[in-house]
């Protein structure tokens, strides 16, 4: 029993990063800091994860200079870390767990940052039963903090519903300057597998093009 429900285990989430890691970014850098080590050998598995330099990754301390522009991002989680947490599961309970990281994973976002210290962003997402959902907002940013290997900001957005919503979060940069990679905070079935949206920086100018991009990666 043990061994059919592990074997079930490794099919579905096989299926699942599969089907994920469509249109996903290149974002492998040597020395994990959030990522489980004792990945799976399994080569029908291919990780959804992505790995995040400990040490300094860039040549100079990061400035607000470097964060203006268009990113566009795609989420990830720790495949193995998700595999261990649905082991011990019902195979019902495996299948909402893996519904829900399905629909994170179907997550592209597009941010502008402008010059000004204002912001747009436009998120695509496929829910749980199967439906296309969208949304966007606009709001400000400014940095709190400049490490060497990222940004601390906050940014203050005015959502759909006429809110503001406040946010600081900390923006870990790769190497090339080019990326950078944000923690997200799931719910308490996926909390434990390193959710995250890793945003690659596009070389688009022009109004709407986080619209345009997100356009673009559907197709």
């Amino acid at each position: 029993m043990l061994k059919n429900r592990s074997s079930r285990t490794l099919i579905l989430v096989s299926i699942l990063f599969a089907g994920s890691l469509v249109g996903m970014l290149g974002c492998s850098e040597p020395n994990s800091e959030t990522s489980d080590k004792s990945q799976s050998t399994d080569p029908s598995i291919e990780t959804a994860s992505v790995t995040i330099p400990t040490n300094a990754t860039v040549e100079a301390k990061l400035t607000l200079d470097d964060l203006p522009g268009i990113w566009l991002g795609n989420a990830v989680l720790d495949e193995a870390k998700l595999t261990q947490k649905i082991s011990s599961l019902t195979p019902e309970q495996q299948d909402l767990v893996l519904a829900k990281a399905s629909s994170f994973l179907s997550t592209i976002m597009a941010i502008e940052y402008k010059t000004d210290g204002t912001l747009e962003n436009d998120l695509e997402m496929v829910s749980m039963d199967g439906q296309v959902m969208r949304d966007g907002s606009q709001g400000n940013w400014r940095v709190l903090e400049s490490r060497v290997d990222g940004l601390v900001i906050e940014t203050s957005e005015t959502l759909p519903n006429g809110t503001i919503a406040k946010n600081e979060s900390f923006l870990k940069f790769f190497a090339d300057g080019n990326r950078f990679v944000t923690a997200v905070t799931l719910g308490p079935d996926l909390q434990d597998c390193d959710a995250m949206i890793v945003f690659e920086k596009q070389q688009l100018t022009g109004v709407n093009v986080a619209e345009q991009k997100l356009e673009t990666e559907k197709r």
